[in-house]
């Protein structure tokens, strides 16, 4: 098994290549501008649109070409997550760091749920993982060393009673750190979950949502009374991530102000 050695700075990405899925903007987005800071060279993958081109040029240009690069894929494909991963190896170097961020939602009654959209949410946000996951576990298997981090979400402790399918899809990823992290622990392979609480990210303000009103509800639930924001998500990837989380494996760690704490 391989501990890599360090800066001095056990919170430095210095050597590392990660690859973090669906990262455009949002949280996404926030994890690659951490771990570029951070010292990584990172990869970004995104399903091709016009807005996500746009999006990921934005971060390339911010960052450095030399630091950031984008691929095309669709997370729920496993040829897509293969083939970015070979991309990812030429231009950077072997992927020990995933961070399996890629997601779809949508709000509605459990009832009014067509089985089109139960399954493709299910592809994205969980076979997606595991694609992922097969995708690039050959290369830290050969290194002896890697990290897998998935995203959750609060909702799959709370539940939300307007997204059965993307819920079950959360929870489904928590379980899923945990089993994998058995599986390849012997193998140097970290596996953990992060869970976000409310998060501010661009979503909101296209769904419409009023920010003050919904400050005032997390207010009452939230041992802590701001916003969560992307960079709070994306430093706690960096700790997993780096050398100073290298005895952590398995875990879930719940970033969301205290709201599960009630």
């Amino acid at each position: 098994m391989t501990i890599p050695t360090d800066s001095g700075d056990p919170f430095s990405l210095d050597g590392r290549v990660a690859l973090i899925t669906g990262a455009t903007r949002g949280i996404g987005a926030a994890i690659v501008r951490r771990f570029a800071t951070a010292g990584a060279k990172v990869a970004l993958t995104h399903r091709g649109t016009e807005r996500n081109e746009r999006l990921a040029a934005s971060l390339i240009e911010e960052l450095g070409s030399d630091r950031v690069m984008a691929v095309f894929a669709d997370a729920a494909s496993g040829s897509d997550m293969a083939t970015a991963v070979e991309h990812v190896g030429s231009a950077f170097g072997v992927v020990d760091v995933l961070v399996l961020n890629a997601a779809e939602s949508r709000k509605l009654p459990w009832d009014e749920i067509a089985i089109e959209e139960w399954d493709r949410i299910m592809e994205v946000n969980l076979r997606g993982a595991f694609v992922g996951a097969l995708a690039a576990i050959d290369g830290m298997r050969e290194r002896g060393y890697g990290k897998i981090i998935t995203i959750g979400s609060v909702m799959a402790t709370n539940g939300d009673p307007r997204a059965l399918h993307y819920v079950t899809t959360k929870g489904g990823l928590v379980a899923f750190a945990r089993a994998m992290s058995r599986s390849e622990g012997s193998n140097g392979v970290r596996v953990n979950c992060i869970v976000p609480g409310a998060i501010q990210v661009e979503r909101e303000v296209e769904e419409g949502s009023d920010p003050q009103k919904t400050l005032a509800w997390l207010n009452q639930v939230q041992a802590l009374k701001y916003r969560g924001q992307p960079h709070d998500i994306a430093v706690a990837c960096q700790y997993l991530a780096s050398s100073a989380g290298d005895f952590v494996t398995g875990q879930v760690l719940t970033v969301d102000g205290g709201w599960t704490n009630y």
